[in-house]
Protein backbone atom coordinates (compact mmCIF):
# COMPACT_ATOMS: atom_id res chain seq x y z
CA UNK A 1 0.00 0.00 0.00
CA UNK A 2 1.22 3.75 -0.47
CA UNK A 3 -0.33 6.58 0.52
CA UNK A 4 -3.91 5.58 1.25
CA UNK A 5 -4.10 3.55 -2.40
CA UNK A 6 -3.19 0.03 -2.02
CA UNK A 7 -2.57 -1.89 -5.40
CA UNK A 8 -3.43 -5.12 -6.13
CA UNK A 9 -5.09 -7.77 -8.85
CA UNK A 10 -8.39 -5.58 -10.03
CA UNK A 11 -11.22 -7.36 -10.52
CA UNK A 12 -10.96 -6.15 -14.77
CA UNK A 13 -7.70 -7.96 -15.57
CA UNK A 14 -9.41 -11.12 -16.29
CA UNK A 15 -10.59 -9.10 -19.43
CA UNK A 16 -7.28 -8.90 -20.84
CA UNK A 17 -7.21 -12.26 -22.32
CA UNK A 18 -6.23 -12.58 -25.86
CA UNK A 19 -9.23 -15.29 -26.76
CA UNK A 20 -11.48 -12.23 -24.94
CA UNK A 21 -10.14 -9.73 -27.25
CA UNK A 22 -10.75 -11.54 -30.32
CA UNK A 23 -14.15 -11.82 -29.35
CA UNK A 24 -14.91 -8.26 -28.03
CA UNK A 25 -12.53 -6.58 -26.40
CA UNK A 26 -15.48 -4.53 -24.62
CA UNK A 27 -18.64 -7.02 -24.41
CA UNK A 28 -19.14 -6.77 -20.90
CA UNK A 29 -18.59 -3.52 -20.68
CA UNK A 30 -21.18 -2.71 -23.47
CA UNK A 31 -23.73 -4.88 -21.79
CA UNK A 32 -23.20 -3.03 -19.07
CA UNK A 33 -24.28 0.09 -20.93
CA UNK A 34 -26.99 -1.29 -22.14
CA UNK A 35 -28.42 -2.29 -18.67
CA UNK A 36 -27.79 0.92 -16.70
CA UNK A 37 -27.53 3.74 -19.29
CA UNK A 38 -30.58 6.63 -19.14
CA UNK A 39 -29.78 8.42 -22.51
CA UNK A 40 -30.74 12.21 -23.31
CA UNK A 41 -31.46 13.22 -20.33
CA UNK A 42 -32.36 16.89 -20.06
CA UNK A 43 -30.59 19.36 -17.89
CA UNK A 44 -27.65 16.52 -17.19
CA UNK A 45 -25.67 19.82 -15.92
CA UNK A 46 -27.94 20.78 -13.17
CA UNK A 47 -26.61 17.86 -11.15
CA UNK A 48 -23.67 19.88 -10.30
CA UNK A 49 -25.22 23.12 -9.69
CA UNK A 50 -24.21 24.74 -6.66
CA UNK A 51 -26.85 24.47 -3.48
CA UNK A 52 -27.53 27.96 -2.87
CA UNK A 53 -29.43 29.46 -5.13
CA UNK A 54 -27.47 32.90 -5.88
CA UNK A 55 -24.55 31.52 -5.84
CA UNK A 56 -25.87 29.20 -8.50
CA UNK A 57 -27.22 32.65 -10.91
CA UNK A 58 -23.65 33.94 -10.79
CA UNK A 59 -22.52 30.97 -11.86
CA UNK A 60 -24.94 30.89 -14.87
CA UNK A 61 -24.26 34.29 -15.69
CA UNK A 62 -20.44 33.79 -15.84
CA UNK A 63 -21.24 30.30 -18.32
CA UNK A 64 -23.33 33.12 -20.30
CA UNK A 65 -20.64 35.62 -20.45
CA UNK A 66 -17.83 32.59 -21.32
CA UNK A 67 -19.74 31.27 -24.26
CA UNK A 68 -20.59 34.92 -25.41
CA UNK A 69 -16.76 35.39 -25.52
CA UNK A 70 -16.19 32.14 -27.67
CA UNK A 71 -19.01 33.38 -29.55
CA UNK A 72 -17.43 36.78 -30.90
CA UNK A 73 -14.17 34.69 -31.89
CA UNK A 74 -16.16 31.76 -33.78
CA UNK A 75 -17.14 34.72 -35.64
CA UNK A 76 -13.93 35.85 -37.09
CA UNK A 77 -13.70 32.90 -39.24
CA UNK A 78 -15.23 33.83 -42.18
CA UNK A 79 -14.75 32.05 -45.92
CA UNK A 80 -12.19 33.72 -48.34
CA UNK A 81 -9.82 35.63 -45.42
CA UNK A 82 -6.25 34.99 -46.06
CA UNK A 83 -3.98 33.36 -42.98
CA UNK A 84 -2.61 37.04 -42.06
CA UNK A 85 -6.32 38.75 -41.88
CA UNK A 86 -7.93 35.90 -40.07
CA UNK A 87 -5.05 36.12 -37.46
CA UNK A 88 -5.34 40.22 -37.41
CA UNK A 89 -8.90 39.98 -37.12
CA UNK A 90 -8.80 37.09 -34.20
CA UNK A 91 -6.55 39.26 -32.05
CA UNK A 92 -8.38 42.48 -32.01
CA UNK A 93 -11.62 40.44 -30.94
CA UNK A 94 -9.98 38.74 -28.47
CA UNK A 95 -8.27 42.45 -27.20
CA UNK A 96 -12.03 43.87 -27.53
CA UNK A 97 -13.56 40.80 -25.14
CA UNK A 98 -11.14 41.31 -22.43
CA UNK A 99 -11.12 44.85 -22.65
CA UNK A 100 -15.03 44.99 -22.44
CA UNK A 101 -14.98 42.32 -19.52
CA UNK A 102 -11.89 44.54 -18.06
CA UNK A 103 -9.87 41.84 -17.47
CA UNK A 104 -6.41 43.10 -18.82
CA UNK A 105 -4.95 44.55 -15.68
CA UNK A 106 -2.23 42.50 -15.60
CA UNK A 107 0.18 41.69 -18.46
CA UNK A 108 -2.60 42.29 -20.87
CA UNK A 109 0.42 41.71 -24.03
CA UNK A 110 1.01 38.49 -22.93
CA UNK A 111 -2.53 36.84 -21.83
CA UNK A 112 -3.46 38.41 -25.52
CA UNK A 113 -0.55 36.21 -26.60
CA UNK A 114 -1.45 33.42 -25.08
CA UNK A 115 -5.18 33.20 -25.33
CA UNK A 116 -4.83 33.81 -29.82
CA UNK A 117 -2.23 30.79 -29.31
CA UNK A 118 -4.85 28.92 -27.66
CA UNK A 119 -7.62 29.96 -29.72
CA UNK A 120 -6.51 29.38 -32.67
CA UNK A 121 -6.25 25.58 -31.36
CA UNK A 122 -9.74 24.79 -30.98
CA UNK A 123 -11.35 26.94 -33.47
CA UNK A 124 -11.29 24.18 -36.07
CA UNK A 125 -13.21 22.09 -33.58
CA UNK A 126 -16.02 24.53 -33.58
CA UNK A 127 -16.30 25.40 -37.61
CA UNK A 128 -14.57 22.51 -39.31
CA UNK A 129 -15.98 23.16 -42.54
CA UNK A 130 -13.65 26.57 -42.75
CA UNK A 131 -9.91 24.54 -42.19
CA UNK A 132 -9.30 22.58 -45.06
CA UNK A 133 -6.41 20.49 -43.15
CA UNK A 134 -8.99 19.55 -39.84
CA UNK A 135 -10.89 16.36 -40.01
CA UNK A 136 -13.74 15.85 -37.20
CA UNK A 137 -13.37 11.86 -38.27
CA UNK A 138 -9.78 11.95 -36.93
CA UNK A 139 -9.41 11.74 -33.29
CA UNK A 140 -6.15 12.74 -33.17
CA UNK A 141 -7.32 16.67 -34.60
CA UNK A 142 -9.55 16.21 -32.39
CA UNK A 143 -7.68 15.92 -28.86
CA UNK A 144 -6.06 19.37 -28.92
CA UNK A 145 -8.66 21.45 -29.75
CA UNK A 146 -11.00 19.46 -26.68
CA UNK A 147 -7.91 20.47 -24.20
CA UNK A 148 -7.34 23.59 -24.98
CA UNK A 149 -10.99 24.40 -25.62
CA UNK A 150 -11.42 23.42 -21.82
CA UNK A 151 -8.56 24.68 -20.23
CA UNK A 152 -9.29 28.52 -22.18
CA UNK A 153 -13.13 28.08 -20.20
CA UNK A 154 -10.67 27.62 -17.44
CA UNK A 155 -8.45 30.47 -18.04
CA UNK A 156 -11.82 32.98 -18.29
CA UNK A 157 -13.38 31.24 -15.00
CA UNK A 158 -9.76 31.97 -12.88
CA UNK A 159 -8.88 35.55 -14.54
CA UNK A 160 -11.12 37.83 -12.22
CA UNK A 161 -9.31 36.86 -9.98
CA UNK A 162 -6.00 37.38 -11.15
CA UNK A 163 -6.76 40.72 -12.24
CA UNK A 164 -7.73 41.10 -8.36
CA UNK A 165 -11.41 42.49 -9.44
CA UNK A 166 -13.56 42.38 -6.11
CA UNK A 167 -16.02 39.50 -5.44
CA UNK A 168 -17.72 37.55 -2.77
CA UNK A 169 -16.50 34.07 -1.67
CA UNK A 170 -19.65 32.79 -3.18
CA UNK A 171 -18.53 34.42 -6.53
CA UNK A 172 -15.32 32.51 -6.65
CA UNK A 173 -14.57 29.53 -8.06
CA UNK A 174 -13.56 26.60 -6.14
CA UNK A 175 -11.06 25.06 -8.36
CA UNK A 176 -10.45 25.31 -12.44
CA UNK A 177 -11.37 21.80 -14.38
CA UNK A 178 -8.36 21.56 -16.64
CA UNK A 179 -7.25 18.74 -19.08
CA UNK A 180 -3.62 17.03 -18.11
CA UNK A 181 -1.37 17.93 -20.84
CA UNK A 182 -0.33 14.82 -22.54
CA UNK A 183 -3.69 13.07 -24.26
CA UNK A 184 -3.72 9.62 -25.67
CA UNK A 185 -1.73 8.11 -22.98
CA UNK A 186 -1.48 5.64 -20.01
CA UNK A 187 -2.28 7.07 -16.32
CA UNK A 188 -0.10 6.40 -14.11
CA UNK A 189 -1.04 3.93 -11.51
CA UNK A 190 -3.30 2.19 -14.34
CA UNK A 191 -3.98 -1.52 -13.21
CA UNK A 192 -5.29 -1.87 -17.06
CA UNK A 193 -2.31 0.14 -18.78
CA UNK A 194 -5.13 0.69 -21.31
CA UNK A 195 -4.92 4.55 -22.78
CA UNK A 196 -7.13 7.13 -22.54
CA UNK A 197 -8.01 10.26 -24.57
CA UNK A 198 -8.43 12.86 -22.59
CA UNK A 199 -8.36 13.38 -18.63
CA UNK A 200 -9.67 16.56 -16.64
CA UNK A 201 -8.35 17.36 -13.13
CA UNK A 202 -9.29 20.00 -10.48
CA UNK A 203 -6.63 22.37 -10.22
CA UNK A 204 -6.07 24.35 -6.58
CA UNK A 205 -7.37 28.08 -6.83
CA UNK A 206 -4.43 29.23 -4.66
CA UNK A 207 -1.49 27.79 -7.22
CA UNK A 208 -3.10 30.50 -10.12
CA UNK A 209 -3.30 33.44 -7.52
CA UNK A 210 -1.12 33.18 -4.21
CA UNK A 211 -4.28 33.12 -2.11
CA UNK A 212 -4.36 30.97 1.18
CA UNK A 213 -4.22 26.84 0.33
CA UNK A 214 -6.14 26.76 3.73
CA UNK A 215 -9.20 28.25 2.17
CA UNK A 216 -8.89 27.61 -1.81
CA UNK A 217 -7.19 23.78 -2.01
CA UNK A 218 -10.35 21.03 -2.08
CA UNK A 219 -9.58 18.48 0.57
CA UNK A 220 -11.55 15.65 -1.05
CA UNK A 221 -8.46 15.36 -3.35
CA UNK A 222 -4.85 13.08 -2.06
CA UNK A 223 -2.01 15.96 -1.98
CA UNK A 224 0.14 16.37 -4.79
CA UNK A 225 3.30 16.48 -2.34
CA UNK A 226 2.22 13.04 -1.29
CA UNK A 227 1.88 11.30 -4.66
CA UNK A 228 5.17 13.21 -5.35
CA UNK A 229 6.86 11.59 -1.82
CA UNK A 230 5.45 7.80 -3.24
CA UNK A 231 6.95 8.55 -6.92
CA UNK A 232 3.26 8.79 -8.09
CA UNK A 233 2.86 12.07 -9.94
CA UNK A 234 3.64 13.61 -12.66
CA UNK A 235 2.01 17.61 -13.45
CA UNK A 236 1.19 16.23 -17.15
CA UNK A 237 0.50 12.96 -16.76
CA UNK A 238 -2.64 11.90 -16.13
CA UNK A 239 -3.25 10.05 -12.36
CA UNK A 240 -5.87 8.13 -11.24
CA UNK A 241 -5.30 9.23 -7.54
CA UNK A 242 -6.39 12.74 -8.97
CA UNK A 243 -8.03 12.01 -12.41
CA UNK A 244 -11.58 13.73 -11.88
CA UNK A 245 -13.25 12.95 -15.17
CA UNK A 246 -12.15 11.14 -18.67
CA UNK A 247 -13.07 12.20 -22.30
CA UNK A 248 -13.08 9.37 -24.76
CA UNK A 249 -12.80 11.38 -28.64
CA UNK A 250 -14.58 9.67 -31.45
CA UNK A 251 -14.48 10.43 -35.09
CA UNK A 252 -18.54 10.68 -35.22
CA UNK A 253 -21.48 10.07 -33.30
CA UNK A 254 -22.79 6.91 -34.49
CA UNK A 255 -24.80 4.91 -31.80
CA UNK A 256 -21.37 2.07 -32.44
CA UNK A 257 -18.57 4.72 -31.86
CA UNK A 258 -21.00 6.14 -28.61
CA UNK A 259 -21.64 2.50 -27.44
CA UNK A 260 -18.26 1.95 -27.74
CA UNK A 261 -17.40 4.95 -26.02
CA UNK A 262 -18.80 4.81 -23.29
CA UNK A 263 -18.16 1.08 -22.54
CA UNK A 264 -14.24 2.42 -22.79
CA UNK A 265 -15.13 5.24 -19.49
CA UNK A 266 -17.14 2.01 -18.19
CA UNK A 267 -13.27 0.39 -18.19
CA UNK A 268 -11.58 4.03 -17.13
CA UNK A 269 -14.52 4.44 -14.14
CA UNK A 270 -13.86 0.96 -12.39
CA UNK A 271 -9.98 2.42 -12.19
CA UNK A 272 -10.76 5.44 -10.32
CA UNK A 273 -13.06 3.63 -7.94
CA UNK A 274 -10.02 1.41 -7.61
CA UNK A 275 -8.03 4.61 -6.79
CA UNK A 276 -9.92 7.41 -5.24
CA UNK A 277 -11.63 5.44 -1.52
CA UNK A 278 -14.10 8.46 -1.80
CA UNK A 279 -15.84 8.87 -4.88
CA UNK A 280 -19.77 8.89 -5.21
CA UNK A 281 -19.62 8.86 -8.82
CA UNK A 282 -17.96 10.03 -11.69
CA UNK A 283 -18.34 12.30 -14.37
CA UNK A 284 -17.02 11.42 -18.13
CA UNK A 285 -17.53 13.13 -21.66
CA UNK A 286 -17.83 11.17 -24.83
CA UNK A 287 -17.21 13.18 -27.92
CA UNK A 288 -18.41 11.45 -31.31
CA UNK A 289 -16.88 13.95 -34.00
CA UNK A 290 -18.46 17.72 -33.12
CA UNK A 291 -21.27 16.39 -30.70
CA UNK A 292 -20.65 15.92 -26.97
CA UNK A 293 -22.42 13.99 -24.28
CA UNK A 294 -22.07 14.48 -20.80
CA UNK A 295 -22.42 11.42 -18.56
CA UNK A 296 -22.16 10.36 -14.72
CA UNK A 297 -21.41 6.69 -13.36
CA UNK A 298 -23.41 6.24 -9.98
CA UNK A 299 -23.97 2.76 -7.73
CA UNK A 300 -27.10 2.06 -10.12
CA UNK A 301 -26.85 4.31 -12.96
CA UNK A 302 -25.35 5.63 -15.75
CA UNK A 303 -27.05 9.09 -17.04
CA UNK A 304 -26.28 10.53 -20.31
CA UNK A 305 -26.94 14.14 -21.59
CA UNK A 306 -28.66 14.99 -25.09
CA UNK A 307 -25.76 15.52 -27.83
CA UNK A 308 -23.86 19.15 -27.34
CA UNK A 309 -22.57 20.32 -30.56
CA UNK A 310 -19.54 22.81 -30.37
CA UNK A 311 -20.91 23.98 -33.96
CA UNK A 312 -23.37 25.33 -32.69
CA UNK A 313 -23.79 28.43 -29.90
CA UNK A 314 -26.68 26.70 -28.12
CA UNK A 315 -24.46 23.61 -27.87
CA UNK A 316 -21.16 24.98 -26.57
CA UNK A 317 -23.27 26.77 -24.07
CA UNK A 318 -23.89 23.61 -22.93
CA UNK A 319 -20.95 22.06 -22.59
CA UNK A 320 -19.49 25.53 -20.94
CA UNK A 321 -22.12 25.10 -18.49
CA UNK A 322 -20.78 21.81 -17.14
CA UNK A 323 -17.35 23.45 -16.71
CA UNK A 324 -18.13 26.31 -14.86
CA UNK A 325 -20.87 24.35 -13.09
CA UNK A 326 -17.87 22.05 -11.72
CA UNK A 327 -15.26 24.88 -10.64
CA UNK A 328 -18.07 25.85 -8.15
CA UNK A 329 -20.18 23.53 -7.22
CA UNK A 330 -19.28 21.47 -3.89
CA UNK A 331 -16.99 18.56 -3.90
CA UNK A 332 -20.09 16.36 -3.30
CA UNK A 333 -21.54 17.62 -6.74
CA UNK A 334 -18.35 16.50 -8.57
CA UNK A 335 -18.85 12.65 -7.82
CA UNK A 336 -16.54 13.17 -3.95
CA UNK A 337 -17.96 11.78 -0.49
CA UNK A 338 -18.27 15.04 1.83
CA UNK A 339 -17.30 12.45 4.78
CA UNK A 340 -14.00 11.06 3.46
CA UNK A 341 -11.61 13.97 3.27
CA UNK A 342 -7.61 14.54 2.89
CA UNK A 343 -6.02 15.99 5.63
CA UNK A 344 -2.83 18.17 4.38
CA UNK A 345 -0.88 18.20 7.85
CA UNK A 346 -0.76 14.54 8.33
CA UNK A 347 -1.03 12.73 4.47
CA UNK A 348 -3.84 11.26 5.58
CA UNK A 349 -7.71 10.71 4.82
CA UNK A 350 -9.73 11.24 7.26
CA UNK A 351 -13.32 9.86 7.76
CA UNK A 352 -16.47 10.90 9.59
CA UNK A 353 -18.44 8.27 11.01
CA UNK A 354 -21.82 9.28 11.97
CA UNK A 355 -24.02 6.86 14.33
CA UNK A 356 -27.40 7.10 15.08
CA UNK A 357 -27.18 3.73 16.64
CA UNK A 358 -24.65 2.59 19.17
CA UNK A 359 -22.76 4.34 22.20
CA UNK A 360 -20.48 6.56 20.07
CA UNK A 361 -20.85 9.83 19.52
CA UNK A 362 -23.13 11.48 17.09
CA UNK A 363 -20.24 11.95 14.85
CA UNK A 364 -16.36 10.61 15.13
CA UNK A 365 -13.30 11.23 12.61
CA UNK A 366 -10.79 8.52 12.29
CA UNK A 367 -7.77 8.86 10.27
CA UNK A 368 -7.43 6.36 7.86
CA UNK A 369 -4.67 3.86 7.76
CA UNK A 370 -5.35 0.81 5.65
CA UNK A 371 -7.92 0.21 2.91
CA UNK A 372 -8.64 -3.89 3.40
CA UNK A 373 -11.88 -3.58 1.15
CA UNK A 374 -12.03 -1.55 -2.35
CA UNK A 375 -14.87 -0.75 -4.82
CA UNK A 376 -14.32 -3.39 -7.09
CA UNK A 377 -17.17 -2.60 -9.44
CA UNK A 378 -18.58 0.64 -11.50
CA UNK A 379 -21.84 -0.92 -10.22
CA UNK A 380 -23.04 -2.29 -7.50
CA UNK A 381 -22.93 -0.98 -3.73
CA UNK A 382 -19.35 0.23 -3.75
CA UNK A 383 -18.44 -1.61 -0.86
CA UNK A 384 -15.14 0.09 0.76
CA UNK A 385 -13.64 -1.26 4.70
CA UNK A 386 -11.13 1.34 6.28
CA UNK A 387 -9.03 0.40 9.17
CA UNK A 388 -8.53 3.34 11.18
CA UNK A 389 -7.53 4.82 14.02
CA UNK A 390 -8.18 7.67 16.78
CA UNK A 391 -5.23 9.92 15.76
CA UNK A 392 -2.86 10.08 12.60
CA UNK A 393 -0.77 7.37 12.24
CA UNK A 394 2.29 9.77 12.85
CA UNK A 395 1.36 11.08 16.20
CA UNK A 396 0.36 7.29 17.50
CA UNK A 397 2.00 6.32 19.97
CA UNK A 398 2.63 2.58 19.05
CA UNK A 399 3.29 3.12 15.48
CA UNK A 400 3.45 -0.32 14.72
CA UNK A 401 -0.41 -0.42 15.34
CA UNK A 402 -2.25 -0.31 12.57
CA UNK A 403 -5.62 0.57 13.99
CA UNK A 404 -8.30 -1.91 15.67
CA UNK A 405 -10.96 -0.41 14.11
CA UNK A 406 -12.75 -1.21 10.97
CA UNK A 407 -15.42 0.82 8.83
CA UNK A 408 -17.38 -0.64 6.25
CA UNK A 409 -19.12 2.00 3.74
CA UNK A 410 -21.59 0.90 1.23
CA UNK A 411 -24.96 1.81 -0.23
CA UNK A 412 -27.85 0.29 1.32
CA UNK A 413 -29.50 -2.35 -0.89
CA UNK A 414 -33.04 -0.81 -0.51
CA UNK A 415 -34.27 2.10 -0.63
CA UNK A 416 -36.79 3.79 1.74
CA UNK A 417 -35.91 4.83 5.21
CA UNK A 418 -33.51 3.49 7.49
CA UNK A 419 -35.76 2.56 9.72
CA UNK A 420 -37.67 0.16 7.05
CA UNK A 421 -34.55 -1.74 6.36
CA UNK A 422 -34.77 -4.90 7.26
CA UNK A 423 -31.32 -5.42 6.36
CA UNK A 424 -29.33 -2.59 7.81
CA UNK A 425 -26.15 -4.04 8.79
CA UNK A 426 -25.41 -1.34 11.69
CA UNK A 427 -28.74 -2.85 13.51
CA UNK A 428 -27.97 -6.40 12.88
CA UNK A 429 -23.71 -6.03 14.08
CA UNK A 430 -25.43 -4.03 17.42
CA UNK A 431 -27.47 -7.13 17.56
CA UNK A 432 -24.95 -9.22 17.53
CA UNK A 433 -23.13 -7.82 19.66
CA UNK A 434 -25.50 -7.27 22.94
CA UNK A 435 -25.66 -10.65 22.60
CA UNK A 436 -22.23 -11.64 23.02
CA UNK A 437 -21.80 -8.73 25.91
CA UNK A 438 -20.38 -10.21 28.66
CA UNK A 439 -18.95 -13.61 26.55
CA UNK A 440 -15.15 -13.48 27.36
CA UNK A 441 -14.95 -16.44 25.28
CA UNK A 442 -15.87 -14.75 22.18
CA UNK A 443 -13.59 -11.91 22.72
CA UNK A 444 -11.69 -11.61 19.38
CA UNK A 445 -13.68 -13.69 17.42
CA UNK A 446 -16.49 -11.21 16.94
CA UNK A 447 -16.14 -7.40 15.59
CA UNK A 448 -17.70 -5.34 18.98
CA UNK A 449 -19.96 -2.95 17.25
CA UNK A 450 -19.25 0.79 18.14
CA UNK A 451 -21.51 2.33 16.03
CA UNK A 452 -23.14 3.19 12.68
CA UNK A 453 -25.76 4.25 10.63
CA UNK A 454 -26.65 6.09 7.29
CA UNK A 455 -24.98 8.99 6.08
CA UNK A 456 -26.73 12.52 5.83
CA UNK A 457 -25.73 15.34 2.84
CA UNK A 458 -27.82 18.68 3.05
CA UNK A 459 -30.45 19.43 0.27
CA UNK A 460 -30.38 22.49 -1.77
CA UNK A 461 -32.39 23.63 1.16
CA UNK A 462 -30.39 23.11 3.76
CA UNK A 463 -32.15 20.55 5.51
CA UNK A 464 -30.05 17.25 6.43
CA UNK A 465 -31.43 14.51 4.40
CA UNK A 466 -30.61 11.03 4.22
CA UNK A 467 -27.83 10.37 1.83
CA UNK A 468 -29.27 7.93 -0.92
CA UNK A 469 -28.45 8.31 -4.90
CA UNK A 470 -31.70 10.71 -5.15
CA UNK A 471 -30.27 13.61 -3.25
CA UNK A 472 -26.67 13.26 -4.26
CA UNK A 473 -28.46 13.72 -8.23
CA UNK A 474 -30.09 16.73 -6.10
CA UNK A 475 -33.69 15.49 -5.70
CA UNK A 476 -35.49 15.20 -2.31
Amino acid sequence: ASAGHPRGLSAMRNLNSPKFKQADEYAEEKTLVEDYLLDNIDGLQTIAEHSDQSTQQFVTKQAESIAEFIDELVRCVKPGLTKAMFEKKLKIAIAAQLERRSLTKQEPRKTEAEMFIRVKSFLPWLRPASFSTFSTTNEKHIYPCFLELINFVAELVVRPLKDQKPASLDEQPKRLVRSYELTDVKPDNSESGRRVDLALKCDAIYNETGGNSEYDEDSFQISEACLKANNEWSDKRPNYPRIFAIVEVKPNSSYANMEKGFAQLVKYTHEIYWNQCNRHFIWGLVSGGSEVKACVFGPNFLLASQFMDVTSTAGRLELIRFLVNWSFCEPSKLGYDPAIRFNWKYWCFTIDMVNSNGPMPAQTTYYLREIVVIAERVFGRHTRCFVVGEQPQSLDENSDNSGDILIKDAWPEVSGSAEDDMRDESKLLERVSNGLAGRSEFNGLYPKFLGGGRMQIQNAHGDSVDETTRTVLGET
